[in-house]
């Protein structure tokens, strides 16, 4: 009867944690034996649910119980409806154990599948975004440019850097975690100078070619990098006129050398 409680427990956390959008951030950003305890907490939380249900239940029938020998709506002499349901025993266990158990994997997959949280829309997810970003100095700024619309600058470990637009950010799985970005300028950093060197002007070309974020038949998505996250190095805003003008500022320390 353990093993079938701690079975059930491991796997409701298991099955929970992998697929709440917030829980699975929590597990991301958890390490060693923090995620075993995590996943064995909300299997707790559901064994507990269980237990609480179960405990309504045999109210309800000692309720039921009650009104039968007082009100007589059976042919049964006395009624003893709860103690019934507690003497009898399913495959060796008994039935208290059985039905706690089946209320507890219920609940999981209510808040797992059909639960509204399970369910987010753009905006609902937009808003456990921003919730869940403040605990990361990159996930704010990810955040931030997909809500404002503001350029940003990607490094990568290579000195390949991309300067546009980040359309999408996929965090949840730390193997797989990515930005989406719809490049405005590319270039790489010199290795001597480390000064920007520009390669493509993307921007040039969309203006040039009627391109936009929703044209047809061609669209700036078509131009999308998607970028691993171990592969960044550094992640910082863009401003055109602030870079232009460092930019004027340096070549003018230049000639005067």
């Amino acid at each position: 009867m353990g093993t079938a409680i701690f079975m059930v427990l491991m796997v409701c956390g298991y099955w929970y944690t992998s697929r709440d959008l917030s829980t699975r951030f929590k597990i991301k950003r958890s390490f060693g034996w923090d995620v075993y305890f995590l996943v064995a907490l909300y299997g707790c939380i559901f064994v507990l649910q269980g237990v609480l249900a179960t405990g309504l239940l045999w109210l309800l029938l000692l309720a039921l119980s009650a009104a039968d020998n007082t009100f007589h709506l059976t042919s049964q002499k006395y009624a003893d409806w709860q103690i019934d349901f507690m003497n009898w025993s399913f495959l060796g266990i008994q039935a208290p154990v059985v039905v706690m158990l089946a209320f507890a994997i219920l609940f999981c997959l209510y808040r797992s599948n059909w639960a509204g949280s399970a369910r987010l829309d753009g905006e609902g997810r937009k808003k456990l975004y921003k919730r869940l970003a403040q605990s990361s100095g990159i996930e704010q700024l990810l955040y931030q440019c997909m809500e404002e619309g503001e350029l940003a600058q990607v490094t990568l470990k290579s000195r390949r850097i991309y300067v546009g637009m980040i359309h999408t950010a996929t965090l949840e799985y730390e193997k797989t975690a990515n930005i989406v970005l719809i490049p405005m300028l590319s270039g790489y950093r010199d290795g001597k100078t480390m000064n920007l060197c520009i390669e493509h002007n993307y921007s040039k070309w969309y203006a040039e070619h009627d391109i936009t974020l929703d044209s047809e038949p061609q669209s700036a998505m078509a131009f999308r990098k998607v970028i691993m996250l171990d592969q960044i190095e550094s992640l910082s805003l863009f401003d055109p006129a602030s870079a232009s003008a460092l930019s004027m500022a340096q070549r003018g320390e230049n000639l005067k050398r």
